[in-house]
C-alpha cells in the first residue's frame, strides 16, 4: 500500500485563445484544451482528483467555448477509465471549486472530500474577476452535506503516498495532489498550472488573483514533483498514465 496509479480523466474540452493558458503568450492562436479530472488507486482506496461540469450551459457563462460529449460526463467518464461505478469512490479531492473542477461532487455518494478550508470559505464570497468561475450548486449543501467535507488547513497527507499541497494564486485556496507512484511523484495540478508550459516555462495563467503566490506555487512544484499533470494540458491522452516531466532545475 502506498504506491498509487494515476490516470487522466476527460470530462470535457474548451475551445480558446491560448493566450489565455499562457499570460499572452500566443495571442491570437485558437486551440481546445481538456478539462482534466484524475482517478487513482493504490489497489485499496479509490480516489477522483476534480469532478468536472456540473451543467454545461451554466459553465458556458464562464466558457463559452466548453464542450462535453456524453462519454465526457462524470459517471460515464470514472466508468470508461477506472471501471468504476460511482458508490465506489471513497475519497474526493477539489484542487479547487471552480464549475469545472467541483461540478460532479454529488455524483458520489460514499465518498469523503477534501478541500482547503480558505478555498471553501473564499468560494461562498469571491472576488468579481472569479464570481463566473464559482457555481455554488456544484458545492453547497444542495450538493452533499456539510459533514461529508473534510477542511484542510495547508499541506497534508490524507493517507500513505498521497498528499495535498496549498499551490495558491489561481485561487486563494488552491491546492494540487501528489501521489507517489512506481515512476516518480506525479502533481495532479489543478488549475495553478493549466498546461505544462507554466510550471516549465515560469509563465504564470491569465486567470489569477495573486502574481506572487503563484510563482511560489510553481516552485514549490519543481521542489515536490517528478511530472504533472496540469487542469488543461493538450498533450496528454484521456485514460493515460504517462505525464509530463517537470524541470526542476528552473530557479
Amino acid at each position: 500500500m502506498g504506491e498509487w496509479v494515476v490516470k487522466s480523466i476527460k470530462m470535457g474540452s474548451i475551445r480558446l485563445d491560448r493566450s489565455a493558458m499562457t499570460h499572452y503568450k500566443g495571442k491570437g492562436e485558437k486551440i481546445t484544451v481538456p478539462i482534466w479530472s484524475a482517478g487513482a488507486t493504490d489497489g485499496i482506496h479509490k480516489v477522483i482528483v476534480d469532478t468536472g461540469i456540473r451543467d454545461l450551459e451554466t459553465y458556458r457563462l464562464a466558457e463559452p467555448g466548453v464542450e462535453q460529449e456524453e462519454d465526457e460526463q462524470i459517471v460515464n467518464a470514472v466508468k470508461k477509465i477506472m471501471g468504476w461505478n460511482p458508490e465506489e469512490v471513497d475519497i474526493v479531492i477539489n484542487t479547487h471549486l471552480h464549475c469545472d473542477h467541483s461540478g460532479g461532487n454529488s455524483q458520489f455518494p460514499s465518498a469523503k472530500f477534501y478541500v482547503q478550508q480558505t478555498e471553501w470559505e473564499e468560494a461562498f464570497n469571491p472576488i468579481a474577476p472569479e464570481a463566473p468561475f464559482y457555481d455554488q450548486a456544484c458545492f453547497d449543501k444542495s450538493a452533499l452535506s456539510y459533514f461529508r467535507w473534510e477542511f484542510l488547513k495547508g499541506d497534508t497527507e490524507i493517507l500513505q503516498g498521497l498528499r495535498v499541497i496549498t499551490t495558491p494564486g489561481h485561487t486563494r485556496g488552491h491546492q494540487s495532489v501528489l501521489f507517489d507512484t512506481k515512476d516518480g511523484v506525479i502533481c495532479v495540478s489543478g488549475d495553478i498550472c493549466n498546461v505544462a508550459e507554466n510550471v516549465n516555462g515560469n509563465l504564470e495563467p491569465n486567470i489569477i488573483v495573486d502574481v506572487a503566490a503563484t510563482y511560489e506555487s510553481f516552485k514549490k512544484i519543481r521542489q515536490a514533483a517528478h511530472y504533472i499533470l496540469p487542469g488543461h494540458e493538450p498533450a496528454i491522452k484521456n485514460g493515460s498514465d504517462k505525464f509530463i516531466p517537470v524541470n526542476y532545475k528552473l530557479s
